[in-house]
């Protein structure tokens, strides 16, 4: 008897959450966004999105390393020449702790800068210019 009740018990519940289940509805209620790839740009080389060119000249890192404890998180800015066509248009200084990102805006796709590898470690060695790859949003509009 006991078997009985406690399977028509399981039954009875697993049939409510069913019912719950198939009552809900999906709402979406965030508009879809462009499309966006990100596209790694590797210190010293320039990387095209489209007609736009991009070449990361400079790292400043003060981000606190893997490992340790710091009283500040750091900062991490970035230097990098913009081209348009094979010509450069515009040097970018830009704080990839800010909101503001944008390495190029045009009506056509917006670049941002997103993050820059590798993040320091303080069981390794100081990381050299050369080492380090901006990470950048590439959307497309």
């Amino acid at each position: 008897m006991m078997r009985f009740l406690v399977v028509l018990f399981l039954l009875v519940f697993n049939c409510s959450l069913s019912a719950q289940a198939q009552q809900s509805q999906i709402v979406i209620g965030e508009a879809v966004h462009e499309p966006q790839l990100v596209v790694q740009v590797p210190f010293g080389e320039r990387v095209a999105f489209g007609d736009v060119e991009i070449e990361l000249t400079r790292v400043i890192d003060s981000r606190c390393p893997q490992n340790t404890t710091c009283v500040w998180a750091g900062i991490v800015e970035i230097e990098a020449l913009v081209f348009k066509n094979g010509k450069p248009i515009e040097s970018r200084k830009i704080n990839l702790n800010s909101p503001a990102k944008t390495l190029f805006n045009s009506s056509a796709q917006e670049l941002m800068g997103q993050s820059v590898l590798p993040y320091p470690d303080a069981s390794q060695p100081k990381i050299k210019q050369e080492d380090y790859v901006l990470n950048v949003v590439w959307s497309q509009f």
